[in-house]
């Protein structure tokens, strides 16, 4: 029997698979923070190389993350779950603290030690993710009665929240909660008490928004970016240039004029409109068909795990990655309201890439447990 061909392997093999997509965001993200960076850390830090060199260390270190994320086993993850909530919950007070916690702008969401900062937001992210999946596997007869099944969880996800929203960190806050309820819905969850839920949850953001001008303020730049075009609807409108200008193929790499001080944060949170303007429709496909692929593997390894608990982590790596994925990029091309979200694997941020990375080792881990799993047995859909 001949052995299976490059192809063939990334078709089938899920690991392959996922290792390949993880790999081909990395080199596309170290591309685009060069090009994206090189002008504003010249002018500001006076090397083109600043952001570059450190983002090279974040991917090394971003590597070790995804070997150690390979390589414990994700049934270990069950019995650290009080640990990985009492810590979490530590690290989201002591970001608080003033001389802890570090203050950018109007908001404090960082913890620096010997000069590397840390957002426990994005640890949150994880420890979330497993204790859903937990919660699931224990709570799957009493889904369908709100007052043990939805209710409990709806309580700790509320002070986890809660603590977000002091930071403030309104765009971590939805992002967690939306990616917990797809995972309460995949896992059974009864979608009349999830839709009062999400209703009552719309009604508390609507309240939050309402409360604070700058949230506001990006509400009427998202609607109507040009009524106020030098202030809450610049950023906006400059990545609307970027993706005007950039056409079928771009302007190359490089060659972006957005960069040059008129598009804010163009390598961290608006990094997606450089890549459109340098690389044009064709670029942007790439990106979108990666994450396409990296979503349909994910689905594919939860539905083949031999367990309900690695199933759900899954399914809840899987959507949390997509659907910041998709946050990012409905936030540059005017679909969504303004919010710093990073784009995953190729925004600039060592704890947004650390986390991702790590996330991506751990469905990896999940995937060998099911690939093993699917050699001994017949395939069966498992939702």
């Amino acid at each position: 029997m001949s052995s299976p061909t490059v192809f063939e392997s990334l078709r089938k093999d899920p690991v392959v698979s996922i290792l390949s997509i993880l790999m081909a965001l990395l080199v596309i993200g170290i591309i685009m923070i060069y090009s994206s960076s090189a002008f504003y850390a010249e002018q500001v830090w006076g090397s083109p190389y600043y952001f570059f060199k450190r983002h090279l260390i974040h991917v090394a270190l971003s590597l070790v993350a995804l070997r150690i994320g390979m390589r414990i086993p994700y049934t270990r993850y069950k019995q650290w779950i009080p640990l990985l909530m009492g810590f979490t919950f530590l690290l989201l007070l002591l970001v608080l603290i003033p001389g802890i916690g570090t203050k950018a702008g109007n908001a404090r969401r960082w913890i620096r030690f010997l000069e590397v900062g840390f957002q426990p937001s994005e640890l949150l992210k994880f420890t979330m993710i497993i204790w859903a999946a937990s919660f699931l596997n224990r709570k799957k007869a009493v889904l369908s009665y709100f007052s043990q099944g939805l209710f409990p969880a709806l309580l700790v996800m509320g002070t986890y929240s809660f603590l977000l929203l002091l930071q403030p960190d309104f765009g971590t806050a939805v992002l967690i909660n939306m990616t917990l309820f797809m995972m309460f819905f995949a896992g059974g969850g009864k979608p009349v008490h999830m839709l009062g839920s999400l209703i009552g949850m719309a009604g508390i953001g609507t309240a939050l928004i309402a409360n604070k001008a700058y949230r506001m303020r990006r509400i009427t730049g998202f609607l109507d970016p040009w009524a106020d075009p030098l202030d809450s609807g610049f950023q906006l409108i400059q990545s609307f240039i970027a993706f005007g200008t950039g056409g079928l193929f771009g302007k190359n790499l490089g060659n972006s004029t957005q960069k040059l001080f008129f598009l804010p944060e163009g390598h961290t949170d608006f990094i997606f409109s450089i890549l459109a303007e340098e690389t044009g429709f064709f670029g942007v496909a790439v990106v979108l068909t990666l994450l396409l692929l990296l979503l349909r593997k994910g689905i594919e390894v939860s539905v083949n795990c031999p367990d309900d608990f690695g199933r759900n982590i899954a399914f809840g790596i899987t959507i949390l990655i997509v659907f910041q994925s998709l946050l990012h990029i409905g936030v540059v091309m005017g679909l969504l309201p303004t919010k710093g979200i990073p784009l995953p694997f190729i925004s600039y941020g060592g704890s947004s890439l650390l986390l991702s990375t790590f996330l991506v080792g751990v469905l990896v881990n999940i995937a060998k447990a099911g690939t093993v799993i699917n050699q001994s047995q017949p395939k069966s859909n498992r939702y």
